[in-house]
């Protein structure tokens, strides 16, 4: 696809900070609907069926997404529908997998996000699980049935296939909160000149500014401790980091140098950590909060290094 969903998901971050309050609420109801292991995690059944906060969300995503798509991505515009055949990482696919890269962080943040609001709203039962993965899957199969109606795009099984990757990474760390203080995912962006020069036009358009952009996945030091390993207290604020880029892939001038593909890796400041040196209680909700925007954006203070490939 030749735009990635992140403008879409920035909206659900802002859901995910805010909604972090009620899950930080709504912690001791959950173990007490788990404890009295709730019936089924299967939604519309006796005794699970939506509150209204959650059939509100459930309804509101896919309906919104119709909306934007259709008045911003031209949905509609060619009757018969195509399939677009883009690839993945190649040398000489749209954005060198830049792209591809977008779609998982997107889905994945969007996942993780409506999994915090159903878990407010489903008071801690199971049965956010079928909301999360619906509502976040809904949207990738949405904008690619959309694509598939324009002239330009067409439905990308490639793009499917990044947003699942992301969902089942979002998924994996949500399952299962040692591996999430251990592992994550994150996005480094810096506007360029390019996005600048476009700005008047198209202000919102730095989704498709990859020459800024790195998808890093950390390794958080600090959680080895939940794995039972004694650490200096200093090693808790180091994180690895591994990651992707390409640059002068889109709107590519004469004079550029040719496109190229790249691995990133670097050694960095956990912030999420730091964070926590700011509060008695480091498990108290506003700590948590704080603690989202360094979780999902990275900042590069360390050491770092790329390789061209």
């Amino acid at each position: 696809m030749k735009k990635n969903t992140i403008a879409l998901t920035a909206s659900m971050v802002v859901i995910m900070v805010t909604c972090s309050v009620f899950a930080q609420e709504n912690t001791s109801t959950a173990e007490v609907v788990t404890t009295n292991e709730d019936a089924s995690w299967v939604p519309f059944t006796e005794g699970n069926w939506p509150t209204t906060p959650t059939l509100a969300m459930f309804i509101a995503v896919p309906v919104a997404v119709t909306i934007y798509g259709t008045i911003t991505w031209d949905w509609g515009s060619q009757k018969n529908p195509h399939f677009g055949d883009e690839g993945f990482f190649g040398k000489n696919t749209y954005a060198g997998g830049a792209d591809k890269m977008g779609h998982a962080f997107s889905h994945y943040v969007m996942f993780r996000a409506l999994h915090n609001y159903f878990d407010w709203s489903e008071n801690g039962k199971s049965t956010k699980w079928f909301y999360s993965i619906t509502s976040a899957s809904c949207v990738g199969l949405l904008i690619e049935v959309g694509d598939a109606f324009t002239g330009e795009y067409g439905f990308s099984y490639e793009d499917m296939v990044s947003d699942m990757t992301g969902i089942g990474l979002g998924i994996l760390l949500e399952y299962s909160p040692t591996l999430d203080s251990l592992i994550g995912y994150s996005w480094h962006y810096w506007p360029t000149e390019r996005y600048k020069d476009r700005w008047k036009s198209k202000p919102f358009n730095m989704t498709t500014d990859y020459d800024g952009a790195k998808f890093v996945l950390n390794f958080r030091l600090a959680g080895l401790q939940n794995l039972g390993l004694q650490l200096p207290n200093f090693l808790r604020y180091i994180q690895l980091d591994f990651g992707y880029f390409t640059r002068n892939y889109i709107h590519r001038k004469e004079t550029d140098p040719p496109p190229y593909r790249s691995l990133y890796f670097g050694i960095s400041l956990n912030f999420m950590e730091v964070v926590k040196d700011f509060f008695d209680n480091p498990e108290s909700r506003t700590c948590k909060i704080l603690q989202q925007p360094f979780k999902y954006y990275h900042i590069p203070a360390g050491y770092d290094d790329d390789y061209k490939i």
